[in-house]
């Protein structure tokens, strides 16, 4: 194996310059489709997290009567997929709204009657907290009759959900375009290797060499353009998320970001290698048919 790797280093330093478009071209596709990925788990990362928290606020209709009010609180706690139920009188977020707006008292100056609706404030399972349940949940409370509307974010979430589906589409195929480009691009420079030695590889041929022989340290410089790519496309991704998070003032945990679990960086790792190692597999098979022939 050492002497191997001996071979494949020495046809690196030969074809450098073949070897480092290669290894440019890996990191290029596997930058973007891991960009994608970055963007796609912190998405669902905030989807998570809302899950665990949703908060449907049900407004009651100004005037109703005290029974209609209790009738709806009944019905909301006995809802499917709900955890909790709490009231929150017009007087109430009146308060709660003056205190997280100290600063601004001066907007509340003058201020007639309380425009603010009672509400009850509902709680959502996590088990029930996908978008289409809480969708439907939220048009079983509207048809309340003391329910005025109902408000948990729909506007926010369609716009989350719309783009992460969006962004997997786009990542699926700029990865599979790059892919045929990578691919592209290590089945010539390991067929311009292969060229370049030919009248070596007759020779070897000649005197008893194994196909094995010949083609291992191709293979190797395969996976060794793969493995240089994804190290290369993995560091300038996280010197690309260290730089975004500090730009935004507070780091990473300002915004509740986080690099790729060490999952992801394993399957982008081993993606690289696979593009090295399948661009020179179709390469050999096809010159070894032609040296054949």
């Amino acid at each position: 194996m050492r002497r191997h790797m001996k071979r494949t280093l020495k046809d690196f330093t030969s074809h450098a310059f073949l070897h480092g478009i290669t290894v440019v071209t890996i990191a290029l596709t596997i930058l973007i489709a891991g960009a994608l990925l970055l963007v796609v788990e912190n998405g669902e990362a905030v989807i998570s997290s809302w899950k665990n928290g949703v908060r449907v606020m049900v407004y009651l209709k100004d005037g109703a009567a005290s029974a209609d009010v209790e009738e709806a609180g009944h019905a909301l706690e006995t809802m499917g997929g709900v955890a909790r139920v709490s009231f929150i009188s017009r007087d109430e977020a009146l308060t709660d709204l003056m205190e997280s707006m100290e600063g601004q008292s001066s907007l509340f100056e003058g201020l007639g009657e309380n425009p603010l609706p009672d509400a009850y404030e509902v709680e959502v399972t996590p088990e029930a907290a996908e978008w289409e349940q809480v969708q439907a949940m939220a048009a079983a409370m509207v048809r309340l009759p003391a329910v005025d509307d109902v408000e948990y974010g729909r506007s926010w979430l369609a716009r989350v959900s719309h783009l992460l589906g969006m962004v997997e589409l786009a990542g699926v195929a700029l990865a599979g375009l790059f892919f045929i480009v990578a691919l592209f691009i290590v089945y010539n420079t390991v067929r311009l290797a292969l060229y370049s030695r030919r009248d070596e590889i007759e020779i070897m041929q000649l005197v008893g060499a194994t196909g094995a022989f010949i083609k291992i340290p191709l293979y190797l410089a395969g996976v060794l353009e793969g493995a240089m790519g994804s190290l290369l496309a993995l560091l300038a991704l996280f010197g690309a998320y260290a730089l975004f998070a500090s730009g935004t003032g507070g780091g990473p945990e300002a915004f509740d970001l986080s690099f790729l679990s060490p999952v992801s960086m394993g399957g982008v790792f081993l993606y690289g290698i696979f593009v090295g190692w399948f661009g020179c597999f179709l390469s050999l098979r096809e010159f070894m048919k032609e040296a054949s022939s």
